[in-house]
C-alpha cells in the first residue's frame, strides 16, 4: 500500500535507513538534501518504508504543482529491489489529483509505462573509477589530454577551498550569460547545500589557482554512496582559456580512482558539456523526465 505524506508525517530515519539501502540510491533521495532544496517536501512511502518517493511541491497561485528543485538531478523510486515498471507506475499514480502539474525527474532505474504521463529522455554522463588513475587517463580523448597539458603549462595548481560563502559569490560572478537570470534564485541553494553536505562529510569544494594565487575555476563535489558527483563548478575567462576546469575534473579522478567509485558529472543535453563530459573517456546513460497537466484551460497552456 502506498501513502501520502506531509512533510510533518514522515520519518526521517526510516526515510534515509530506506534511501541508503537501495539498490538505486542517491544523494539526492536524503533528507537533509531535500530539507535543502525542497522545504517542505512530502513523501510517497510503500508499506512501511519498502520504497519511497519524494514529492517537492510548491504551491502558486493557489496551484499545487510538483517541480524539479535546483542542483537535483534525480529524484523518483528508491527502493532495496529495481522498481519494476508497474511499481513505478503505482507510485505515480498514488501522486494526488489536487497536485495539478508534474513536471519531475525519475532517476535512470525507473523505467514507468503509465500512460497519464508524457516523458522525456535527459542525458547523464559517469565514468567507472574501479580502474587505476593509469588506466583512466589512457581513455581521455586526445583533446582532453591536449587541454589537461595546457593548463599544467600555466602553472595552474588545484587545491582544497573556497569557503561555500567565497564559493558561492565566485559562481554567481561567473555565471554563464544565459544563466544569469537564475542567479537569485540558485544561489542562495548552492550556498546552503554546499554547507549542509560539508557537515555531512560528503562535500568538498576544490579551487584551481594560479602561482600568484588568484583563483581562476572552483567546483563542488559529493562523495556519497559509491559515487562522486559533480555538483556545481565555475571558472573566469582566463581560466576558461587555460582549460582550468579540465584539470579540476582530472584531479578528482586521479585522486578517487581505484575506489570502485562511479564519477558523476551530472549530465548534459548541452552539446558543449556533453563534448567535456565524453573527453574524460565517460559514458552516456539516459533518465526520464516525466510531466502531466490536469490544469483547466487556458492554464493548461502555460507551464
Amino acid at each position: 500500500m502506498i501513502k501520502y505524506l506531509k512533510h510533518s508525517e514522515i520519518d526521517k530515519q526510516l526515510w534515509d535507513k530506506c534511501i541508503y539501502h537501495s539498490m538505486n540510491r542517491l544523494t539526492y533521495g536524503m533528507s537533509w538534501w531535500l530539507d535543502v532544496v525542497s522545504p517542505g517536501w512530502e513523501a510517497l512511502v510503500q508499506d512501511d518504508y519498502v520504497a519511497v518517493m519524494p514529492l517537492t511541491r510548491k504551491r502558486r497561485f493557489g496551484i499545487d504543482y510538483l517541480y524539479q528543485p535546483y542542483l537535483t538531478q534525480q529524484l523518483g523510486v528508491f527502493s532495496a529491489n529495481k522498481p519494476e515498471p508497474e511499481v513505478v507506475d503505482q507510485f505515480l499514480d498514488a501522486i494526488p489529483e489536487k497536485i495539478r502539474y508534474v513536471d519531475i525527474h525519475l532517476n535512470s532505474m525507473n523505467s514507468p509505462l503509465n500512460h497519464n504521463f508524457t516523458y522525456s529522455a535527459r542525458n547523464n554522463y559517469t565514468l567507472e573509477m574501479t580502474r587505476t588513475y593509469v588506466h583512466l587517463l589512457a581513455g581521455y580523448h586526445r583533446n582532453c589530454r591536449r587541454n589537461l597539458q595546457k593548463a599544467v603549462q600555466a602553472g595552474l595548481e588545484v587545491k582544497s577551498g573556497p569557503s561555500p560563502k567565497v564559493f558561492t559569490s565566485f559562481v554567481e560572478r561567473n555565471l554563464d550569460k544565459q544563466v544569469q537570470d537564475m542567479g537569485n534564485k540558485i544561489c542562495p541553494v548552492i550556498r546552503e547545500i554546499t554547507q549542509a553536505s560539508i557537515q555531512q562529510g560528503v562535500g568538498e569544494i576544490k579551487g584551481v589557482y594560479k602561482p600568484n594565487g588568484k583563483l581562476v575555476a572552483a567546483g563542488w563535489f559529493i562523495y556519497d554512496m559509491g559515487r562522486c558527483i559533480f555538483g556545481v563548478c565555475a571558472s573566469t575567462r582566463e581560466g576558461r582559456k587555460n582549460q582550468s576546469m579540465y584539470l579540476l575534473v582530472d584531479h578528482v579522478i586521479e585522486n578517487r580512482s581505484g575506489k570502485g567509485e562511479i564519477f558523476d558529472f551530472t549530465g548534459s543535453n548541452i552539446p558543449g558539456v556533453a563534448y567535456f563530459n565524453a573527453g574524460f573517456g565517460a559514458v552516456k546513460s539516459t533518465y526520464l523526465a516525466a510531466q502531466r497537466n490536469l490544469l483547466p484551460w487556458p492554464l493548461s497552456l502555460m507551464k
